[in-house]
């Protein structure tokens, strides 16, 4: 009994993810405020445990950035935004990536949530 109770209960669990899942549009862009930014392109792994930064820490963050910590462009006045690959366009956030510990404008979709806010790049150029 209690074999059919758990694959009753796991049945209703994924049923119920599974309607969530449908009611997300995942080839719809969201909206957003398109924005241009410029800054260092940081990794938030090393900036955030001990504000690795600069050009003494460029390749370190190149290195993470390709492993797989997540991006960010920290700008002149000290903020910091999470930088977020598009789905349906990736090359633009891979190039943001070789600009670890660089200068660079990023362009794309401004977002904010849960009071922390990211873009979703479309564009990137050294700078």
């Amino acid at each position: 009994m209690t074999k059919t109770m758990t694959g009753a209960v796991l049945a209703a669990v994924l049923g119920l993810a599974g309607a969530a899942y449908a009611q997300h549009d995942h080839g719809k862009p969201a909206a957003g405020e398109t924005v241009t930014l410029k800054g260092e392109v940081v990794d938030l792994a090393c900036y955030m445990a001990h504000e690795g930064k600069g050009a003494k820490h460029q390749k370190c963050a190149k290195a993470c950035l390709l492993g797989g910590a997540p991006a960010g462009l920290l700008g002149a006045d000290g903020s910091l935004v999470l930088l977020v690959e598009d789905h349906n366009a990736k090359k633009p956030y891979k190039a943001v990536l070789e600009l670890a510990g660089q200068q660079a404008e990023v362009a794309g979709k401004k977002f904010t949530r849960g009071g922390l806010t990211g873009v979703v790049v479309s564009g990137v150029k050294k700078g």
